[in-house]
């Protein structure tokens, strides 16, 4: 919320020039909702229903985690896109991240990358080339967005005039990207056969090295000022062949650490999740990292979750950075997912409709 931090800071400012009156912090400022037609409350979460590739069914779902809108009915919004631009959001929502108060979507299918504000009223689109490849994940650092392109490139973007600035070639099928010290990590999925982790300056927005990993590198993010990854190998749960967690360590070597297909960090701990399909349904098998102690701790970190999702197919694993609530979203690939909500200390809180097909990012508004 860097955007109203400031502008809140300095309205602070001005008033305590004039008088005593005290300011809090900015997490009561008002977002920008300019142009919605529902009123919505202050937190927010806001989930990426995927949908099923080729249908034109992506969509985005709004969710109150305080369940405290005025109006109870907008406590949970099924289509929140659709409610509030009247078309619907296209074909394969693929990332959502929040930055500087905007929301910003990538729809992969439909080659486009979406700027929202903070109530998912659409404010610009990009369009990408056919040459650009489809656009698949995003971050963001000093005003750019880089997203990463199926045809081998990074493209940096200006997030407030929704421009491309340049481009950098990596490597085949770019996956997930995160910022760590300065520094573009991209995962190379290489159409499952890439084993590197591209490095990009930038200052310079030049590719430095590639760094070997683990077959087909896929998820990535940051903690504790370290890059971890999650390469999806050769489909086993063989540690250096199949779904493996690893870290990128400082001097770029790089230490395989656990099996694992899923993850999500909070206050320097990952949590682990291994998805292994069994014949009458999925075993999951938990573990958490310490990006501190650099400690793996095996052992269930969700306390009395209900049996069906202990054996269904888990699409999308997230973490409230406010509150460090746990969401588990699930999949049967043809109907709405669901997902499971637990508290911070693994306790289940509740479980509901996703209002979509594919549930697997979501982002929060505080």
């Amino acid at each position: 919320m860097k955007v109203r931090s400031l502008l809140f800071s300095t309205l602070c400012m001005l008033a305590i020039s004039v008088t005593f009156t005290s300011c809090s912090d900015d997490d009561d400022a008002p977002w920008n909702d300019e142009g919605t037609k529902v009123e919505l409350p202050q937190r927010r979460m806001f989930i990426l229903n995927e949908g099923k590739a080729d249908n034109n069914n992506a969509g985005i779902a709004f969710y109150a985690p305080n369940r405290d809108a005025n109006d109870s009915n907008n406590n949970f919004i099924a289509n929140i896109y659709f409610k509030q631009n009247e078309k619907q959001l296209g074909d394969t929502g693929q990332d959502i991240l929040e930055y500087e108060d905007n929301i910003y979507v990538i729809v992969s299918g439909s080659s486009l990358l979406l700027k929202l504000n903070a109530a998912a009223v659409e404010e610009a689109r990009l369009s990408f080339s056919s040459s650009d490849g489809q656009p698949r994940y995003m971050a963001a650092k000093d005003g750019k967005i880089y997203v990463t392109l199926w045809s081998g490139k990074v493209a940096r973007i200006d997030s407030r005039t929704m421009k491309i600035e340049a481009y950098v070639d990596v490597n085949a099928n770019p996956e997930q990207i995160v910022e760590n010290e300065g520094k573009l990590y991209v995962a190379n999925s290489g159409y499952g056969e890439g084993t590197d982790v591209s490095v990009i300056d930038l200052n310079t927005f030049k590719k430095e090295k590639d760094i070997p990993v683990v077959k087909n590198p896929n998820r990535i993010l940051e903690s504790n000022d370290e890059v971890y990854l999650l390469s999806w190998g050769i489909w086993t749960n063989v540690l250096g062949e199949g779904y493996t967690f690893q870290r990128i360590k400082s001097d770029d070597t790089v230490e395989s650490i656990a099996v694992a297909s899923a993850f999500a960090e909070h206050d320097d701990t990952i949590f682990l999740i291994y998805s292994d399909w069994k014949s009458d349904g999925y075993e999951h098998i938990f573990s958490t990292y310490n990006t501190k102690t650099h400690k793996l701790t095996e052992g269930n970190f969700l306390k009395n979750a209900p049996q069906e999702l202990l054996s269904s197919s888990i699409y999308g694993f997230n973490i409230d950075p406010e509150t460090g609530e746990f969401y588990i979203s699930t999949s049967d690939y043809v109907s709405n997912g669901d997902i499971y909500r637990f508290k911070k200390d693994g306790t289940f809180a509740e479980k509901f409709d996703c209002g979509g097909i594919n549930p697997s990012k979501m982002i929060f508004l505080q």
